[in-house]
């Protein structure tokens, strides 16, 4: 997770972090309060160079800080069905086909959150995949928003439609 507020968020929600690098010689301001924030949740901090924080995170724009964690847990359908039905709200699925850019995915997924939806679903092949580029973009809300990858959009429509769900193209 590179970022700071992609790791802020990462912290906040309490997702199992392995440990937090952080640029050398940088403990302060915004990344202080992250090293404390870590050390409180007994996360390991470790001091890297510029170059090591590039490869942990494919040379995605870090700000410095860089939080190693398990690969992000997709939710199935039925998830995002019963997180509508757990707030007693009509579902709202935002429905992607073709993102092939991240930044565009992460922009879609906060845009997402800040409306109520009630997760995203996108393709898993001829689509991005939550890359650091798209968790970095998505500025915290990938720790939020239910997101489902499935394997065919048409079939996932025909499920949707026979759930009664309204189905909207744009």
């Amino acid at each position: 997770i590179a970022g700071r507020n992609a790791v802020t968020e990462a912290l906040r929600s309490g997702r199992p972090i392995d440990s937090l690098y952080v640029a050398r010689g940088a403990h302060t301001g915004s990344i202080g309060a992250l090293i404390a924030k870590a050390k409180k949740q007994g996360i390991p901090v470790k001091e890297a160079d510029a170059k090591k924080l590039d490869y942990l995170c494919g040379n995605a724009v870090h700000q410095g800080v860089v939080a190693l964690a398990a690969a992000h847990t997709y939710a199935s359908l039925d998830d995002l069905f019963a997180l509508a039905q757990e707030r007693g709200e009509p579902p709202f699925i935002i429905v992607l086909d073709g993102i092939t850019d991240p930044h565009n995915l992460g922009a879609i997924i906060r845009t997402a959150e800040c409306v109520g939806a009630h997760g995203v679903i996108f393709q898993q092949r001829r689509s991005v995949g939550l890359t650091p580029a798209a968790v970095k973009a998505a500025a915290g809300a990938t720790e939020y928003m239910r997101i489902a990858r499935v394997v065919n959009i048409t079939r996932t429509l025909a499920d949707l439609k026979k759930r009664n769900i309204w189905v909207v193209g744009a």
